[in-house]
């Protein structure tokens, strides 16, 4: 018997991408508990003790907060299987969260263009005392900077779908058509890392199954 399923993200756009991992899966039903966190002070220790490798200090960093958001939901549900997910959009040595507001937004996706970033995806599976862990890495390259980017940008931040990404873009929305070209995974780019999080999910409940 499967236990219950968590994912513990608001994230409309994970909530559809895992839709598919649960068809694969036979989860019949999933439940949406998000969890509450101090990302940003996370954030400011783990950064504020980097030494080296920027890169693999906020690989570190995303999969620690995918982590604890698991481990969040978990506490209050202590027979569930919770999934946890967080994503960065990293430029140079640069975090890009959430813009706040639409000016920030604005200067976020022109900074991106013609340049390369990386988005990762940090992902946790809990169960009872066991987690599988694993963060996902997409780079992405923008077309350079010209009046119809410019044009297209204006409406696409004027919209208010800007506001609540990190990076300021969903590559799924008109932000696709400033992509020059992707390396990684797609949808770790929109927000969760589906085929690898499918084999690792199928793993743990094949796991769970044979106990």
């Amino acid at each position: 018997m499967q236990p219950k399923i968590i994912l513990a993200s608001q994230s409309p756009r994970r909530r559809e991408l895992f839709k598919l991992v649960a068809k694969s899966q036979g989860i019949k039903d999933f439940v949406i508990q998000a969890a509450e966190i101090d990302e940003k002070r996370i954030e400011a220790e783990m950064l504020a003790d980097h030494d080296g490798d920027f890169q693999e200090t906020v690989k570190n960093l995303v999969g620690q907060l995918a982590s604890r958001k698991a481990s969040v939901v978990q506490k209050i549900n202590p027979r569930a299987l919770v999934v946890g997910a967080d994503t960065m959009v990293v430029l140079d040595e640069q975090i890009l969260g959430k813009p706040a507001d639409e000016i920030e937004a604005y200067q976020m996706i022109k900074q991106l263009a013609g340049n390369t970033h990386q988005v990762l995806t940090g992902v946790s599976i809990r169960y009872r005392d066991h987690e599988e862990r694993f963060v996902a890495i997409s780079t992405i390259r923008f077309y350079q900077w010209d009046h119809q980017m410019q044009r297209e940008v204006a409406d696409y931040v004027a919209s208010g779908k800007a506001i609540d990404k990190a990076g300021a873009y969903g590559i799924q929305e008109e932000a696709g058509l400033w992509v020059k070209w992707i390396k990684g995974d797609y949808n770790n780019i929109v927000g969760l890392p589906i085929a690898k999080l499918n084999k690792q999910l199928g793993k743990m409940l094949e796991q769970i199954a044979n106990q």
